[in-house]
């Protein structure tokens, strides 16, 4: 036999009879006041709101109407509503608004059945109570089950920005598949971007991806290419410790793929030279062609740098003619960083040029010493790296 034929036996149950009867005009009142006070509710029709307001009405009814000793079980069948509002893009947020509304209206309503049916107090205190303590139980179990489904769109989400970063990356995606890729991911379609590579070793991913997003951005645009992190992002950002991490030149999403290759040169030029932290491509200079031709570089050490011996005085006037090229060939500017005197940078340039057969004042020649020092210190082990020779 069903509730609504059964004769109620106590106050308790007459109440709740009296509640069930006014569930359809309060699931009404309740959807109403949802879609008129809550913005994520105004875009879902009522017909679509009305049937899990009403089925929860029915479980939280059927509740009450036991025991005021509740079993849990009940409460946790609320998942399903959690799941549904997810699915109807309705915000957490958004939807604990919505349930204190129908809180605070379902407790008016008890209010005035009470008073029409005459039900004492203690009655009318007694299923407030367990009404609070079911609807805490409810809100619980349905926050559970709408966190669950953000997490896994978030995930569904990461997968798709990753995919969409990789063929950025790889050059493999269409003018439109850009396009509505910018839309869809809030990116500025006149900007330009700097794409980025690193180990995957750098720092735990959500840490790395924590550094990339701009101040209150939900996303980073970063995926795995080969082993290294990959992506690209509208800033430069420095990682912790002595992580490397190589940006490529600024260019429109369209002209990633160019970027991205000479990230990949600056990381392996970089790495080679023992730096650390954030290097751009720009700021290397000629060095990732210095570390991409080994066979001249080798072929440029044998012709400048072998004449000059393995003593310490060759090592003396490789410092000379470093200083010598940096300073723009200019003997007092040399001798003031070296601390000589400048016939002492005189003697030396002149001694470099007796022993290879080279003039100095000829650009090229300058050119291709530099060179040669600079691969030099790139494959030497122990020998200075370019960012001290630099100080």
């Amino acid at each position: 036999m069903s509730e609504s034929s059964e004769v109620p036996s106590s106050p308790r149950q007459r109440l709740l009879v009296r509640m069930r009867a006014e569930r359809d005009a309060l699931a009404a009142r309740i959807v109403d006041r949802a879609r008129a006070e809550i913005p994520d509710y105004r875009t879902i029709e009522a017909a679509d709101l009305l049937p899990t307001t009403t089925a929860i009405m029915d479980r939280l009814f059927a509740s009450l109407a036991g025991t005021a000793d509740i079993e849990p079980p009940e409460g946790a069948r609320m998942t399903d509503y959690g799941r549904i509002r997810a699915t109807q893009d309705v915000s957490m947020e958004a939807l604990l608004r919505a349930w204190r509304l129908a809180e605070r209206l379902h407790l008016e309503t008890l209010s005035a059945v009470a008073a029409e049916c005459g039900a004492d107090d203690a009655v009318l205190f007694e299923i407030t109570r367990d009404l609070l303590r079911l609807v805490d139980e409810a809100a619980t179990s349905f926050s559970d089950a709408h966190h669950e489904v953000e997490r896994t769109r978030a995930g569904h989400d990461r997968i798709q920005r990753a995919e969409f970063t990789r063929a950025v990356l790889a050059g493999t995606i269409s003018a439109t598949e850009l396009t509505l890729g910018i839309q869809r991911y809030g990116l500025r379609a006149a900007a330009e971007y700097r794409a980025f590579r690193a180990r995957a070793d750098a720092a735990p991913p959500a840490e790395f991806d924590r550094l990339l997003r701009p101040q209150g951005a939900d996303y980073a645009f970063r995926t795995v290419i080969d082993g290294d992190y990959a992506g690209f992002t509208d800033r430069t950002i420095h990682l912790p410790g002595t992580a490397l991490l190589a940006f490529g030149p600024p260019r429109p999403l369209a002209e990633a793929p160019r970027s991205f290759r000479l990230a990949g040169r600056a990381l392996a030029t970089a790495a080679a030279l023992g730096h650390t932290g954030t290097c751009e491509f720009d700021g290397l200079g000629l060095l990732p062609g210095v570390a991409a031709d080994p066979e001249l570089g080798a072929e440029l050490v044998r012709r400048y740098l072998a004449p000059l011996g393995s003593s310490g005085s060759a090592t003396t006037l490789i410092d000379t003619l470093t200083a010598y090229l940096d300073t723009g060939m200019r003997i007092e500017a040399t001798a003031q960083r070296l601390i000589v005197h400048p016939n002492t940078v005189r003697y030396r340039i002149a001694r470099f040029e007796e022993l290879t057969g080279c003039d100095l004042r000829r650009a090229h020649t300058g050119a291709q010493v530099w060179w040669a020092i600079q691969y030099d210190r790139l494959v030497r082990p122990g020998a200075t790296n370019f960012a001290s020779a630099n100080q």
